[in-house]
């Protein structure tokens, strides 16, 4: 008897929470997404991207805020993670 080695990919959902312009634009205050793999800003960003198009614009200028700070691309997110995607915007 043979076994077959079986891989897996780890999968975590992560709930975003949205102001401003692009909690308008999708006409809700958090969205859910998949994210497979090492679950990082940068991978998350792409993530919402692929599955919600309609928040490109405000992925492009925005920026993450995790458990209330400001977060670079490469930080990890782990579950239970506060994250919200903070649209800058610019006027006066």
């Amino acid at each position: 008897m043979t076994r077959e080695a079986t891989a897996y990919t780890a999968v975590m959902e992560v709930q975003v929470r949205l102001f401003g312009p692009s909690a308008d634009a999708l006409g809700a205050a958090h969205v859910t997404v998949r994210v497979e793999g090492e679950v990082t800003c940068l991978s998350l960003r792409k993530a919402l991207g692929r599955d919600i198009p309609a928040l490109t614009p405000y992925l492009d200028a925005g920026r993450f805020a995790v458990n209330h700070a400001f977060a670079r691309e490469s930080q990890r997110i782990r579950p239970g993670d506060e994250v919200a995607l903070i649209a800058m915007v610019s006027g006066g």
